[in-house]
């Protein structure tokens, strides 16, 4: 069975931990970043790619966040795609 990324926020955002905590940030992340004006954006896109750096180089809390970023985007992805 799939779960949804409402199902694994709300799992690991009781979890403690590197990578629970690295997850939350990166759904945040990645719901925030349309609301922001181009600071914000630019922001946002600099912390994805040095926590997708990180994340390389084995740190848990950037795997985390790079993971939640990966989950929410392919989530709103597979809403989008025309289905047959």
């Amino acid at each position: 069975m799939k779960r949804t990324v409402k199902e694994k926020y709300e799992y690991n955002k009781r979890r403690k931990g590197m990578f629970p905590s690295g997850y939350v940030v990166g759904v945040n992340l990645y719901r925030d970043y349309p609301k922001q004006d181009k600071e914000g954006k630019d922001i946002i896109e600099a912390t994805v790619n040095i926590c997708h750096a990180n994340a390389l180089f084995g740190d848990k809390f950037c795997k985390g966040v790079m993971c939640g970023y990966r989950d929410t985007a392919n989530e709103r992805k597979s809403k989008t795609r025309y289905k047959r």
